[in-house]
């Protein structure tokens, strides 16, 4: 839910949504990040929309398409969530051309919940997550 919310929270290239919920036992009290959580604990997959795309997509591997309003859609579901974070806390990245840790130090803010996982920390992981490489800066 933290990553969701902290990645979504004023996003300008990222939004979410559970279009697959049967089965999944939602209530009334429940926030979307709450439903998408559910969603993926169910084995079901949550759909990040990347809002900048026009259309384009030539990132990563996970299924995805161009939805009627030209924005490409990827389908996420829990082990490509894991597979991102794993990534992102091998330390051992390729950003740009330079290796830094700056995403291990995403993940371990995240994993420490120690209030220093910010909005431009949670897009850079969902990047990760969506894309297998930050494209966005």
């Amino acid at each position: 839910m933290d990553l969701f919310s902290t990645a979504t929270y004023g996003s300008l290239w990222l939004a979410i949504h559970a279009q697959d919920r049967e089965g999944v036992e939602i209530n009334e009290n429940d926030c979307r990040e709450d439903i998408w959580a559910k969603c993926l604990l169910a084995g079901k997959s949550i759909i990040c929309t990347d809002l900048n795309s026009e259309g384009e997509w030539n990132y990563g591997n996970l299924p995805s398409r161009v939805d009627d309003e030209g924005y490409v859609e990827y389908s996420v579901n829990l082990q490509n969530i894991k597979d991102g974070l794993s990534k992102c806390a091998d330390g051992d990245f390729d950003y740009h051309g330079t290796e830094n840790d700056f995403l291990s130090e995403c993940f371990f803010n995240f994993r420490s919940n120690n209030g220093d996982f910010d909005n431009l920390q949670a897009e850079c992981v969902m990047q990760v997550v969506i894309f297998g490489e930050i494209i966005y800066g």
